[in-house]
């Protein structure tokens, strides 16, 4: 009947733009995941928060995350590594993920900021916050605040020396039980980035 051959389509349909999202984060994982040396370049702050969302969806449906992000219009790119930036990004949501394990709300926002002519990137949690003891340590190779056997404590570090080769900084801010906003700052232009 029509009824059936309509809502044969609409599966059709969507199993198409599915595989076409699964190719999307297949190419983007494969891309991410191969460590090549770093490729400086014109970064669009906007398709790198886009496509860190992408890779990091499934993750956060799971996790009963949701998800806003919003980035000023008419962004100035910045000089960086895509890839390497999109792991920067990537550690963060996961690391905002952790904090929440019964779910909650995950900002993402870009803004230029032209007094310093910076590009500031925040990925701000609903989670469980960070005591002031850890927050001087979050930072460090191997510190975890997970049980063990859980993650090794790269996350961070690695974001940290991301950031220390593109000329930016990380920040965080947070209290006990008020979430935390991690703030990467990145410069627009930088000298010859190595």
């Amino acid at each position: 009947s029509q009824e059936q051959i309509e809502k044969f389509q609409r599966y059709l349909n969507l199993v198409e733009t599915e595989i076409s999202r699964c190719s999307q984060i297949v190419s983007g994982l494969l891309s991410f995941s191969r460590m090549s040396p770093p490729n400086f370049g014109q970064v669009d702050i906007d398709e790198l928060l886009q496509r860190s969302i992408l890779l990091s969806r499934h993750k956060l449906e799971l996790g009963n995350v949701r998800i806003e992000s919003s980035v000023q219009p008419k962004m100035p790119s910045v000089i960086g590594d895509f890839n390497q930036l999109q792991q920067c990004v990537i550690n963060l949501i996961f690391n905002a993920l952790d904090a929440m394990p019964d779910g909650g709300m995950l900002k993402i926002d870009g803004r230029h900021d032209a007094a310093n002519d910076q590009v500031i990137v925040t990925v701000k949690d609903s989670g469980l916050g960070i005591s002031p003891d850890n927050l001087t340590h979050i930072f460090e190779p191997f510190f975890t605040t997970k049980k063990e056997g859980y993650g090794v404590g790269l996350g961070l570090s690695t974001v940290y020396g991301i950031m220390e080769r593109h000329y930016g900084t990380v920040k965080v801010e947070s209290q006990p039980g008020e979430g935390a906003v991690f703030i990467l700052a990145l410069p627009v232009s930088n000298v010859s980035a190595s």
